[in-house]
């Protein structure tokens, strides 16, 4: 194996790539919250045809991030080493911005909910099936609502499943999908069919369970834990990236026709799952790939950032029409949000993340006995002899 192919292993750089992509998405797909096209015509097409994309990526986004958190993990890390790595990256950008958020409703508004703001500044909020608590102060923050409980369990799931053998493996995979499947049709049967809620055609206790429930969205992290430890062992199947790109294009547009609670998990979650594991291989195996450019890592090095602050930056740039644009006019201005976006995520990745990364996340006994990047080898698939594989702080997802 090259040095290239070495370090593309441990970095997966395909993947980091891939983040920055799934980030743009969720950009896009918020945009059709804010009315940016006067006409209601169009604007109706523009939320039809992009309004899922953001569920899809945030699948991915859980996703990797069980996958990422396995590729990279130490053999005998102790657990609380790991938690403060995990609390290092995701929570000073997140007080950073709702800090933010308060200060400004406090200048426009008077003051800030209570309750909300409680609930988002302690990460709590996705447990809580109260569309106001839910959404308030920064909505996209949810997510890391679930990923604090996925970080929580995650040294006593990977070293349950790393006792497991393959079959087992694949049998655990089976049932999180199955699982995934029947979590709408149970949501339909037994929980309130109102309120309606205000973003989606849905009654919000139903869309809640189904989309961000953190229990029910811990399947995504188990089934990347599950795909990462079979991609290592080189139990999994081959597949290329561009099949795997094309197969999840196409589910796609299967989830644009079934039922909305079916469209926002269960109908992406294979096609996900394949072009995780694909992009990943490529890299183990050296393939090429259009995502390890110098452009595509550093949109996915800044994608928790952007992904922090991309509301805020919608919000106010559809203040500067409520009635909505041109067709020409509003393009232009999602474009401008979009690069006002990407400036304040490279501060807040520069002047937070990174900083607070270094002091807070690195381990001095590591890096005494091996170097900053050094971790025990794992197995990789069997087409490529083993290499360490490096604890890699840059695999986080939101």
């Amino acid at each position: 194996m090259t040095a290239q192919a070495g370090r593309m292993a441990r970095q997966l750089p395909t993947l980091n790539g891939l983040r920055g992509v799934a980030a743009v998405t969720v950009f896009v797909s918020h945009t059709t919250l804010f009315g940016f096209f006067a006409d209601e015509r169009i604007d109706d097409w523009w939320y039809a045809a992009v309004s899922r994309t953001g569920s899809a990526a945030l699948g991915f986004f859980f996703i990797l991030s069980g996958f990422v958190l396995t590729w990279s993990a130490a053999d005998h890390e102790p657990k609380r080493r790991f938690w403060r790595r995990r609390a290092a990256r995701i929570l000073p950008n997140h007080l950073v911005v709702c800090a933010a958020v308060i200060v400004l409703m406090i200048l426009a508004r008077g003051g800030a909910p209570l309750w909300p703001t409680l609930a988002n500044l302690t990460l709590v909020q996705s447990w809580v099936p109260n569309e106001f608590i839910f959404n308030g102060i920064n909505p996209p923050s949810w997510s890391l609502s679930c990923e604090i409980f996925f970080y929580a369990s995650f040294p006593w799931l990977l070293a349950g499943f790393r006792r497991l053998s393959a079959a087992w493996l694949w049998s655990i995979a089976g049932g999180i999908v199955a699982a995934m499947l029947a979590a709408p049709a149970f949501s339909t049967a037994f929980l309130p069919a109102e309120p309606t809620y205000t973003y989606a055609d849905a009654a919000f206790p139903q869309f809640w369970f189904v989309q961000q429930f953190p229990l029910i969205r811990m399947l995504d992290f188990v089934l990347g834990i599950v795909i990462a430890l079979l991609v290592m062992r080189g139990r999994w199947f081959t597949l290329g990236l561009p099949a795997a790109a094309l197969i999840t294009l196409a589910f796609y547009g299967i989830s644009q026709v079934v039922p909305l609670l079916y469209s926002v998990v269960a109908a992406m979650v294979i096609p996900l799952s394949l072009l995780v594991a694909a992009a990943a291989r490529a890299d183990v195996e050296g393939h090429r790939s259009p995502l390890r450019g110098r452009v595509a890592g550093w949109l996915g090095d800044t994608s928790f950032a952007f992904y922090l602050i991309h509301i805020l930056v919608l919000y106010g740039a559809s203040n500067i029409s409520p009635d909505g644009f041109g067709v020409t006019a509003a393009l232009a201005v999602m474009v401008g949000a979009y690069l006002v976006t990407i400036g304040l995520a490279w501060v807040l990745h520069s002047g937070v993340e990174r900083p607070m990364m270094r002091r807070f996340a690195g381990s001095r006994s590591r890096r005494r006995a091996a170097g900053p990047h050094s971790a025990p080898a794992v197995a990789v698939p069997a087409a490529v002899e083993p290499l360490p594989v490096t604890t890699d702080d840059r695999g986080h997802t939101t």
